[in-house]
């Protein structure tokens, strides 16, 4: 089973350094790719894998099934099969300030970047 909390430089979360600099391997034409992660209602999706070198390639991203994974069949899939768990990751990322949505969170990378 996965984590159920973002890694402390998730992107996700709006404390990540801006433009993403504290984030390991960050690069916005990467962070653009992942746009076909997410999308309007329900479809089977490439799931967003977490950006941390200690969790592994395989390792879904937290803050985005948070997020957005919900519309991901893929992502429901994976908690049917008891590898992720949803009720415990919506309840560890409530308190958390996560950009409510890829395209605000890409958009505030892309302003970042800008600058």
């Amino acid at each position: 089973m996965s984590a159920t909390v973002p890694c402390a430089t998730c992107p996700w979360r709006r404390t990540s350094t801006e433009g993403g600099a504290d984030i390991p391997g960050f690069a916005i034409n990467l962070m653009r790719g992942l746009s076909n992660t997410v999308g309007r209602g329900d479809d089977f999706r490439p799931v967003m894998a977490c950006h941390g070198s200690a969790c592994g390639a395989e390792t879904p991203c937290v803050g985005y099934i948070a997020q957005e994974g919900y519309s991901n069949l893929a992502v429901r899939l994976m908690a049917v099969e008891g590898r992720v768990d949803l009720l415990a990751m919506a309840e560890a990322c409530e308190p958390l300030d996560l950009w409510p949505s890829f395209d605000e969170m890409l958009a505030a990378y892309e302003q970042a970047a800008q600058s």
